[in-house]
């Protein structure tokens, strides 16, 4: 774990932690970072579609987006 100093919007941080059920701001942050990589993943995946260099059915799309 990193321990880091940043400047959070406060009204948004609470609106994140009402959404997400958690109390720590900690907690918040990471399930933010976690959903934001597997995003860009899905993203990242979706644009080698069609390319050859990987084969993505309909199937495989939904399991990702789970």
């Amino acid at each position: 774990m990193t321990r880091t100093t940043v400047i959070l919007d406060e009204v948004l941080l609470e609106e994140a932690k009402q959404i997400a059920g958690e109390s720590k701001t900690s907690r918040v942050i990471n399930k933010a970072l976690e959903a934001f990589v597997k995003r860009e993943r899905i993203k990242h995946l979706l644009a080698l579609r069609g390319s050859g260099i990987i084969e993505l059915g309909n199937e495989e799309i939904e399991e990702l987006n789970e």
